[in-house]
């Protein structure tokens, strides 16, 4: 396979977990903003129930996309398995550094520097346990939960990024499960025996961050090694929904006060037509 090939695949990978994430953070805005702005959202419930279906069924079908294992499609899976068939096309180092000393050159290899998540650190316990004894020498405040980094190889960061795909058998299972009875087809003896499929595969809100996240971590790894760009994980202004429930709150509280100025205004003229005196009193 060619660099402008794998680019592809990787650039198509990375916006659908892009998109994913996109979704998802809307769904967690959803659950928040459902607490704290129930009067505005009752006022658009139809709508607002509508949307909340449709980016749980966007979010999941982006996701089984993303770990799709079908024969002749494209996924992560695929992805890695392109990568490691085609290790040529990436730099086993970062850079080479070239240094002169008295007429003496001198180069040295830098490798790809990486700060671990809480999930990778079992594969690396020895790298752990030193670091974090060190942290705790140089009295490091929270030595125990300070990120520790690693160097590494593009073969390692792959062999890593591997691993780490493994470890999501169950839940990329699962997955797949639900796409099959509850989305793509409309599964016959589910429908018949009743069968609530989400208590016996449940795919909680931590589990489709976790597989999101790693599916723009690996994408995201894999254009910057073949691109030199770092790609956008998430939109910028992508938590503007509350400033828009925060004017609608405004209306409401404009509205209210409206109705009660008219409702002044109303009374003072029924008083003044009945005849009162300045004070407003009815003689």
């Amino acid at each position: 396979m060619d660099k402008d090939t794998l680019i592809k695949i990787a650039e198509e990978l990375h916006q659908g977990a892009f998109d994913a994430k996109a979704y998802y953070l809307i769904l967690q805005q959803y659950r928040k903003n459902q607490r704290e702005y129930a009067e505005e959202m009752k006022l658009s419930p139809a709508f607002y129930q509508t949307i909340h279906g449709a980016l749980m069924k966007a979010c999941f079908m982006e996701i089984a996309k993303l770990y799709d294992s079908s024969n002749g499609v494209v996924s992560i899976g695929t992805l890695l398995a392109k990568c490691a068939e085609n290790q040529d096309l990436f730099p086993e180092y970062r850079e080479t550094m070239t240094v002169e000393h008295e007429g003496t050159t001198y180069s040295y290899q830098i490798p790809y520097q990486h700060q671990l998540k809480p999930q990778e650190e079992l594969f690396f316990k020895e790298h752990v346990e030193m670091s974090r004894h060190l942290f705790a020498i140089f009295d490091a405040p929270d030595a125990e939960t300070i990120p520790v980094q690693v160097d590494l190889t593009f073969p390692e960061f792959l062999a890593l990024y591997q691993k780490r795909f493994c470890a999501l058998r169950k839940k990329r299972e699962n997955i797949r499960m639900q796409r099959n009875k509850l989305y793509a087809h409309n599964d016959e003896q589910r429908i018949l025996s009743n069968e609530n499929l989400t208590d016996r595969h449940p795919i909680l809100y931590p589990d489709v961050q976790e597989m999101i996240d790693f599916a723009l971590d690996c994408t995201g790894l894999i254009l910057g090694v073949l691109t030199d760009v770092n790609h956008a994980t998430q939109y910028s202004n992508i938590d503007d929904w509350e400033g828009t429930l925060m004017l609608t709150r405004l209306g409401l509280k404009y509205q209210e006060y409206d109705f009660q100025q008219r409702e002044k205004a109303f009374e003072a003229e029924m008083q003044r037509r009945l005849g009162g005196n300045d004070n407003g009193e009815l003689q």
